[in-house]
């Protein structure tokens, strides 16, 4: 019994202290980074501020390596890239967004918090080569980031003058990105792959979407490279890159959709369940998000997108 008082007592004093402990301590804060700043003096600035103000989002260029990892390199984008790229931008993407699934959605949900433009792409293990880069990047590593390369190269097609000028211009926004690998679908396709990698990193890929190919995967291995297109669509696939994991398979599915008309579509990848299947969990997942797929492509094709795109080719040249 004389234990057990001595061990209630004991009780009873822990607590005691324990509670006076808890009364001396600081009450806990949190510090709340301050809003961004901008230079409005500059173009660029004012554009920055505007995007923000507008949009939530962060839009930065000065290169950070550690924002990725030690041993990843880059080329900073060069200044005078950066506000023509923006413009680009604002033509193929925010308007674009705005125009098919209203102001609101762009501006609140389905936007990455913070955007990183580079010069050419991203090389892991140190080199400076960037030979086996990535020019783009969204998901895994930074699910509110949105990494996108080739500010230099599309500098240098935007302000290129002569014969045939305008048509590499067009051609490398709409075809052939000078920088992306795979390149199709130029840079509208490249920076909807991308934007598609923030979206499967925040909602996750269609259900299902993996499963009519499932065991024609290659797992990230470099195989695909020896695939033709032919091939790959008989196996369920758009593009043969497609073929390395079910998050980049996605991401070809949107940026063939992103390019070609329906009747391309039906006439060149509509050709086995496996594709047929997919294409219908792709277009239901963007109309269940509120974007209407097609109706993207569609805007993004209209003579009226061409004509301003040629405008911001004037301005810079």
């Amino acid at each position: 019994m004389k234990y057990n008082k001595r061990t209630l007592c004991l009780l009873v004093t822990l607590l005691v202290v324990l509670a006076s402990c808890r009364k001396k301590e600081d009450p806990l804060t949190a510090d709340v980074d301050p809003a961004p700043t901008f230079d409005t003096r500059t173009p660029l600035g004012k554009k920055q501020k505007e995007i923000f103000d507008k949009y939530g989002i962060i839009v930065e260029y000065k290169w950070n390596r550690f924002a990725y990892a030690p041993d990843v390199v880059a080329n900073p984008a060069r200044e005078e890239d950066v506000l023509p790229y923006l413009e680009m931008l604002e033509i193929i993407y925010f308007k674009a967004m705005d125009a098919v699934s209203g102001p609101a959605l762009t501006a609140t949900k389905e936007t990455p918090v913070r955007l990183l433009l580079i010069g050419n792409g991203l090389n892991y293990g140190g080199s400076e080569s960037f030979g086996e880069s990535t020019a783009g990047q969204a998901g895994n590593i930074q699910p509110n980031r949105l990494t996108l390369g080739g500010l230099t190269p599309f500098g240098q097609v935007l302000r290129a003058t002569g014969p045939g000028a305008d048509d590499d211009f067009l051609n490398a926004i709409y075809n052939e990105a000078p920088t992306s690998f795979p390149n199709d679908a130029g840079l509208i396709g490249f920076v909807y792959h991308e934007y598609t990698h923030f979206l499967d990193s925040k909602h996750q890929i269609p259900i299902g979407f993996e499963v009519p190919a499932r065991t024609n995967y290659l797992r990230g291995s470099n195989q695909y490279l020896r695939v033709t297109y032919e091939e790959a669509i008989s196996k369920g696939f758009f593009i043969p890159y497609g073929m390395q994991n079910e998050h980049e398979d996605f991401a070809t599915y949107v940026q063939t959709i992103i390019w070609l008309s329906d009747a391309e579509i039906q006439t060149y990848y509509l050709t086995n369940e496996a594709t047929k299947t997919k294409y219908q969990l792709v277009t239901r997942y963007f109309a269940n998000l509120g974007i209407p797929i097609t109706a993207l492509r569609d805007y993004l094709q209209q003579q009226s997108v061409v004509d301003e795109l040629i405008a911001l080719k004037r301005k810079y040249e």
